[in-house]
């Protein structure tokens, strides 16, 4: 199915949740009690937008690290200076902060049973993913929603290591 098609639907199906804050409330706690998020000295995050689970309680972390787009790239700050981007969404001071590996948690609209990631169609994540793998566990964050069993990731869709859920955490099968 076409990805602008999913991307509609999803959106849409999103707007009928009847309680998105006590989904984020249940997909932060499953954060908090991720090994994989206690243990980690960096964590790579996104500022939500409104149809997007609002994890903003975990921004004041002191490790988290925030988005910013620049020469088409995707780069992480320490900064707590916002400014609204051109293209909507709020962004951190354009200040590259350094890191040796982190836990980054990944906005998406959709994800499939393999884990691969439906977002917005600039492939910022999915380029960021793919060059840092080596030094990232990336961990989605999912409506219940979000569960598109059509979907059919293409070669430069990243895939997960995991999706959090308001229900669950899965994690991506061995290979």
């Amino acid at each position: 199915m076409d990805k602008k098609v999913l991307r509609k639907q999803v959106k849409q199906r999103i707007l009928t949740i009847p309680s998105r804050k006590k989904e984020s409330d249940a997909i932060i706690e499953h954060i908090r009690d991720l090994k994989e998020y206690r243990e980690s000295r960096t964590i790579l995050m996104f500022i939500p937008l409104s149809d997007e689970p609002d994890i903003s309680p975990l921004l004041d972390d002191s490790r988290v690290l925030l988005p910013y787009i620049e020469d088409g790239a995707l780069h992480f700050s320490s900064s707590r200076i916002l400014h609204r981007a051109d293209y909507g969404a709020l962004e951190a001071e354009h200040t590259e902060a350094m890191y040796d590996s982190a836990l980054m948690i990944v906005p998406l609209l959709g994800y499939s049973s393999s884990l691969g990631r439906l977002g917005r169609g600039g492939g910022y994540y999915d380029r960021y993913i793919r060059e840092n793998r080596n030094r990232i566990t990336t961990a989605g964050v999912a409506f219940s929603v979000s569960f598109l069993p059509e979907f059919i990731p293409e070669e430069h869709d990243a895939l997960l290591d995991m999706v959090i859920t308001p229900d669950a955490v899965v994690r991506r099968s061995a290979l």
